[in-house]
């Protein structure tokens, strides 16, 4: 009975790391990035009498979006609602670059960027 029991624990013993190291390629696949989010669809408008613009668009259901002005270096976070769309309005002079991109669930989307056109006479 004790020598079954030695040779019960030596193979665990061995085992072990065996199966840790076994283990560990499937530890890794949970841990895998997920995908970026698409930019979010988004127009900017031409600034109003107060110095903002407005950027209006689709991105996905109830994610945070962010809306930065590169030239100032000021932004703002939203939330679209649950059918994606979202406003926000910032401020902005004519040619600033303005960049916009999502957050869901930790996941921070691809950026995309546009910039503030003239407004139309």
């Amino acid at each position: 009975m004790r020598q079954r029991a030695l040779t019960f624990a030596i193979r665990y013993a061995l085992l072990g790391p065996l199966l840790v190291l076994l283990a560990a390629p499937l530890q890794s696949c949970v841990n895998t990035p997920t995908l970026p989010l698409p930019p979010p669809v988004a127009s900017v408008g031409a600034p109003n009498l107060q110095g903002l613009v407005r950027v209006e668009g689709q991105a996905n259901e109830e994610a945070y979006v962010t809306v930065l002005n590169e030239n100032t270096d000021s932004g703002k976070i939203g939330r679209a609602d649950v059918e994606g769309h979202f406003v926000i309005d910032i401020e902005a002079s004519v040619g600033d670059s303005i960049v916009v991109w999502q957050e869901l669930d930790g996941v921070s989307g691809e950026r995309t960027e546009q910039i503030v056109p003239a407004p139309l006479p």
